[in-house]
């Protein structure tokens, strides 16, 4: 009887831990270990998307780079915000995927852009 329960207990972890494996590639999320490491993970994070989600994702971290900006004129003082990149809020979006960055930008970003096609 003690084998047939650990052999049932051992075909249930088996079992469980198979279906938690999947087959899907995992979500590509954005690694803040370094500026370089941040950089990188969104770079490959964008490949993989398709165009109108790689262009959400853009005007996302665009977004979130101004946070905070109020005006022009902050804009044109500070270099950083002049070349928004992923690597100034690499920590706001540590361990993100580009759907979660596309959600963080809707909830706390003050300013709004719009893409119109031409």
């Amino acid at each position: 009887m003690l084998k047939k329960s650990l052999a049932a207990v051992f075909m249930a972890v088996l079992l469980a831990s198979c279906a938690s494996s999947g087959s899907s590639p995992s979500v590509p999320r954005i690694d803040a270990t370094t500026t370089a490491t941040a950089e990188a993970s969104y770079k490959a994070m964008h490949a993989r998307l398709p165009q109108q989600k790689q262009l959400q994702l853009m005007l996302a971290m665009l977004s979130i780079n101004m946070i905070g900006v109020n005006s022009a004129h902050e804009v044109a003082g500070n270099p950083d915000l002049q070349s928004p990149s992923i690597g100034r809020i690499k920590d706001v979006v540590a361990g993100m995927s580009a759907d979660e960055i596309i959600a963080y930008a809707a909830e706390h970003s003050t300013v709004r852009m719009e893409v119109t096609p031409q």
